[in-house]
């Protein structure tokens, strides 16, 4: 079965604003969970020369979550999902050397939670980044072990990510 968004994200003006602003947005996106395990560091939301946004290097544990974050960020953001294969079982997956570079280095992780995706836990707490971001999506949905893990199929979880983020960049 293929994962899909409900709707197609619209060029409406907040998301003009999400994708003008995606640093400082998926940076605050985990603002909206008091229990987010959120780590804000200054890297996310610097400038190069010549005015110019630096592209976030984001990575989703799913290709899912990886999705809205590309969509959200555009052009400023370069998007890594660890698991993009919809054959691969998020539950028994055992990351690889590739991976925890891809964390080591990302300035912002996103991972489901809920049990779903255990071994990002792992990795992320082993591949510490004093400047990295991270939002667990349960922590920002409230959700625990035992939830159903699969809220990416929920529309109203999927819209709770997005204006979390489109609240945070307003």
């Amino acid at each position: 079965m293929r994962t899909t968004l409900p709707h197609p994200v619209r060029k409406h003006p907040i998301r003009l604003v999400l994708s003008a602003t995606a640093v400082a947005a998926l940076a605050a996106t985990s603002a909206c969970s008091a229990s987010s395990s959120a780590k804000t560091g200054g890297s996310g939301a610097s400038a190069s020369g010549g005015g110019r946004s630096k592209v976030l290097q984001v990575v989703a544990a799913e290709n899912f979550w990886g999705s809205i974050a590309a969509q959200l960020g555009g052009e400023h953001v370069k998007v890594t999902s660890i698991i993009s294969n919809p054959d691969t079982d998020p539950h028994s997956y055992e990351p690889t050397a590739a991976d925890a570079r891809t964390i080591t280095t990302a300035d912002y992780a996103i991972t489901n939670g809920i049990g779903y995706d255990v071994w990002s836990d792992k990795l992320l707490a082993t591949n510490t980044a004093p400047n990295r971001t991270t939002l667990k999506v349960a922590d920002l949905l409230g959700k625990k072990e035992g939830d159903n893990p699969h809220q990416w199929y929920s529309p109203a979880s999927v819209t709770k990510v997005i204006d979390c983020s489109a609240r945070s960049s307003a």
